[in-house]
């Protein structure tokens, strides 16, 4: 026996040199070359969520995500216009970033609800420059950038009150000519200094968000055609025109159907809940006007001036009442009953069938710059599909459903730092496709979802 456990001993050696080795994964950037990398995109790419912009968005917005796996094959060190550290988050409006607490309604009722972090946010970051001389921007995500506002020079000047202040404030007009009255466009800061090697186009969201969000009242979307600063294909095509002439390799992503996201679904049509004596006291208001009213759920009532001679009627399957409600109104003042709801605040079936009918024809004229140019194409709308259905991802669920759905922030539009973790992953596949690179996947679940307090 002693012998045996002496060959036993001898064996272990090679035993423990036959174990198997876990393989090395292999990486590269195939044909495309990372060295001097930009993305280009509105406030997804910038960080832009919670409604506002701070360093801790921008170092989870998906252009900052995207570039880290980048690195891996050749992509520099990553370059934006700092907000500063103190910073509690801001937006065009001047407040503060909304994050989770408890909010006490107007029926005494408190709950967990998106809040504003401070009553105003930190609005000298709109007066100081962030442009440094010495540093290139690698991220060119500017929260509210148009298609047709890549070429234009009001975009950033100070002397227009449309001016956009994120932009204002990382350009380099701020920095080498203040007050010359000299402003140059987005698209000549982003090639100041040359061209990059490889960019990510992410934009046209937001010349048809403005629109959707306003209830189609105001902002309207831009034209698909005219010269560029004027039409979305011709700023389109001479974008992607400058990047071909300079042999820059190149992602771009098509809109997804925004009307799907958290601000426009998370109020019902019909959610308002009626007791009997409440559906009593409007069947006696409506009935008269051909509109009843049952104990339950029921449809709101909006404004439509189309809807005969008292212009109001019971909202309708399929249309959308927006996140902008004020639903203390609504609990406490019987706004979306005896008030209908205005137009600003609902997107009628005619409404989000205009809308669609644009993102349709945009993101054809995207598909078509990406074939003529030999881009790679991200279907944006393929990823929010599949979060609108709910899916699993790595034994954890995700969807569109607000605060909860574990994707999106709580101004129900962007996406949370791991709903952009998911995104750079279809970014990533896409290239992988286009350009037989071999850049691994992000696991998204190292990036956090909804904070609760």
């Amino acid at each position: 026996m002693k012998l045996q456990y002496v060959y036993i001993l001898l064996l272990l050696p090679y035993l423990w040199a036959c174990k198997p080795k876990a393989p090395i994964q292999e990486v590269n950037a195939g044909t495309a070359d990372f060295s001097k990398f930009i993305s280009i995109g509105d406030g997804h790419t910038a960080g832009y969520m919670d409604d506002g912009l701070c360093i801790e968005g921008q170092k989870n917005s998906l252009g900052y995500i995207l570039q880290q796996q980048l690195m891996m094959v050749g992509a520099p060190a990553i370059e934006m216009p700092w907000m500063s550290d103190q910073n509690i988050g801001l937006n065009t409006n001047g407040l503060s970033r909304l994050i989770l607490g408890y909010k006490t309604d107007c029926q005494g009722n408190s709950s967990l609800s998106p809040v504003r972090y401070s009553i105003q946010g930190e609005t000298s970051a709109f007066s100081a420059s962030a442009y440094n001389p010495l540093k290139k921007y690698t991220n060119f995500g500017i929260p509210g950038l148009r298609m047709i506002d890549m070429v234009s020079s009001i975009f950033g000047n100070l002397n227009f009150p449309q001016h956009n202040p994120f932009f204002a404030r990382m350009s380099m007009d701020q920095y080498n000519f203040p007050g010359s009255g000299n402003f140059s466009s987005v698209q000549e800061n982003i090639f100041n200094g040359g061209f990059p090697s490889f960019c990510t186009i992410y934009l046209g969201i937001e010349d048809v968000l403005p629109y959707a969000k306003s209830g189609a009242n105001t902002n309207p979307m831009s034209p698909i055609t005219g010269f560029p600063g004027v039409g979305f294909d011709e700023s389109l095509g001479q974008l992607c025109e400058q990047l071909a002439s300079q042999n820059v390799k190149a992602v771009i992503a098509t809109i997804p159907n925004i009307s799907q996201w958290p601000f426009f679904n998370t109020i019902p049509y019909n959610g308002l809940t009626l007791d009997a004596e409440k559906a009593a006291s409007l069947n006696q208001i409506f009935n008269p006007i051909g509109i009843s009213f049952v104990v339950g759920a029921n449809p709101f009532i909006v404004s439509d001036p189309n809807a005969g001679m008292f212009g109001v009627r019971q909202a309708l399957p399929g249309e959308k009442i927006l996140l902008s409600v004020p639903l203390d109104s609504v609990k406490c003042n019987q706004m979306g009953s005896v008030f209908p709801f205005r137009n600003e605040f609902v997107l009628t079936l005619e409404e989000l069938n205009e809308i669609q009918m644009r993102i349709d024809v945009f993101n054809e004229l995207i598909r078509q710059k990406a074939t003529t140019y030999g881009f790679a194409i991200v279907e944006t709308d393929d990823f929010y599909q599949k979060l609108n259905t709910g899916f699993t991802y790595n034994g954890v669920a995700h969807s569109t459903r607000f605060v909860s759905g574990g994707a999106f922030s709580l101004d129900g539009i962007h996406l949370n730092p791991r709903g952009n973790a998911l995104l750079a992953n279809e970014f990533i596949r896409s290239i992988n496709k286009k350009f037989n690179a071999k850049i691994p996947l992000i696991n998204a679940l190292n990036y956090n979802a909804i904070l609760f307090p």
